[in-house]
Formats: structure tokens, sequence, C-alpha cells
């Protein structure tokens, strides 16, 4: 197998991007471009520099009929854990088959190859201080889903490599679906109509600074990215100042660097 260079990955990503953006205009499914990647758009009309990954948020309803219209073939495929429970991440990923990427230090009971990362956008509780607690809960759980599939303790100093040991044995003996579960559930709640705040609930790294305002998100505008036109919402402004603050300046030399850990190869 060949190692991907970082442009060749780009140029992988970048392809899977423009097909999923004709898939959901042919479906009339809304999508936005997210993250690094619409940072990237709004700061350099490409990808950043130093980043190595694609990431669009798709309504809670588009994103389900998502699930259901999106037909694997030969090239691309798509997981997610609603469709396969072997599938340990509670958002979607669509992967080009023709490569595998391996990350370092975790366990995966299913081959995944490059890919781009597809989030649900949900509501959050209409009351702020509810939706920080609702934050807080699934970030906890997301760090328990992380210590499900840790190969070992990553810790450097011994004494709290000790004590990640035994959470992890813990968090092992009652699984990664267990956590995914738990998170899919607080993450889309019908009975939660909330009209205030959206985010991507389901992978809340950033904890409250993913609480977003709904308006950012209450209409598309068209961006660059690589030279084409993608959907963005209308408030990125405020969507990308909630999750990093004053996005436009570069960050110093030493922190222009991926915070992913793979390898990537072409099949």
């Amino acid at each position: 197998m060949k190692e991907l260079t970082l442009q060749e990955l780009k140029e992988i990503e970048f392809d899977m991007l423009k097909m999923f953006d004709a898939f959901c205009k042919e479906n009339n499914i809304r999508y936005f471009l997210a993250y690094g990647t619409l940072l990237g758009a709004i700061r350099y009309k490409k990808f950043i520099p130093w980043d190595d990954d694609v990431d669009v948020l798709v309504p809670r309803e588009d994103y389900d009929r998502l699930l259901h219209l999106f037909q694997d073939n030969e090239k691309y495929r798509l997981y997610a854990f609603e469709k396969n429970e072997n599938y340990l991440f509670p958002f979607a990923k669509i992967c080009d088959l023709e490569t595998r990427k391996d990350e370092f230090g975790y366990e995966s009971s299913i081959e995944l190859g490059v890919d781009i990362d597809v989030f649900p956008l949900d509501a959050w509780d209409d009351d702020f201080e509810k939706a920080k607690k609702e934050a807080k809960y699934i970030k906890r759980n997301m760090g328990y889903l992380r210590l499900s599939k840790l190969r070992k303790p990553d810790s450097v100093n011994p004494i709290k490599r000790f004590i990640k040991g035994i959470v992890m044995g813990y968090c092992k003996m009652l699984g990664g679906k267990h956590y995914i579960k738990k998170i899919l559930k607080a993450s889309n709640k019908p009975e939660q109509q909330g009209t205030n705040y959206v985010g991507a609930k389901s992978w809340c790294v950033y904890g409250d600074r993913g609480i977003i305002p709904a308006e950012a998100f209450a209409e598309a505008i068209e961006v660059e990215f690589e030279g084409r036109m993608f959907p963005a919402p209308v408030g990125y402004d405020a969507y990308l100042s909630c999750l990093y603050g004053n996005y436009l300046p570069e960050p110093p030399k030493e922190k222009q660097k991926t915070h992913h850990s793979f390898k990537a190869y072409r099949l």
C-alpha cells in the first residue's frame, strides 16, 4: 500500500465533498460546511494548509433522510451507528473504499478509509443553563467512549496512567456501544423542539462553546472552497466565533499542525 501525502489526502476528500454536494442537491438535503473546513473557506478559500479532514453539518431531519437515501457503491460507503452498531462513532462518515486509514492507539472493529465527517445538527434546550448541562453530560460520555476504544492508557504521568487504566477497564467492560447509545439519546430528543440554540450535539468536543444561536443556521449562503461554491451558515461569523474566538488571524507557527493522529493509504 502507498501512504498518501497530505495533498493527496485533500484531493480525495475534496472529490468526496463534491460527490456529497451533488447528492444533497439531487435529494434536497440541506447541509453546511463546518468546523475547520468552514474556517478554511472563510480564511483561505481552501483547506487550512495544515488541516487533513472535511467536516459538514446536516440538520437532523435531513441527516435521517441522508442515512436512508444514500446508496453505497464500489467507491463510497456511508457508515453510521444507526446502520451498523460495529461502527463506533456517534456521527456518520462517508468513506472512500479505495483507501484505508489507520488511527494510532485506537481499536476498531471496522476498517475505514479516507472519509468526510457528517455531523447531525440538533437543537439544544432553549434554557442556556440546561443546554450547558446537556453539553457537559455528552462530553463526559464522549470521554468514556474514547477510553473504551483506546488500546492502552496514554498518560505520561504514571499515577494518572494507572488511574486511567482502571477507568479504561470499566469503560471497555461496558463497551463503546453503551456510550454511543447514551450520546445519541441525549443528542436527538424528539420531545425537545428548542428554537434558540443548535449544534453538533453528538460530537460535543467544544463543550458549551458548541451551543450556537439558531439564527446562525437560519439559511445557507455560498462560500468559495478550493475553487467551488459550497453552502455555509448565514451566521458563519457567530458560529466560528463561538468555537474559536477571534478566528481570522493564523495561530502561531508551533500550533499550525493537525490534531489528528493517523496514516492513510491507497489500496
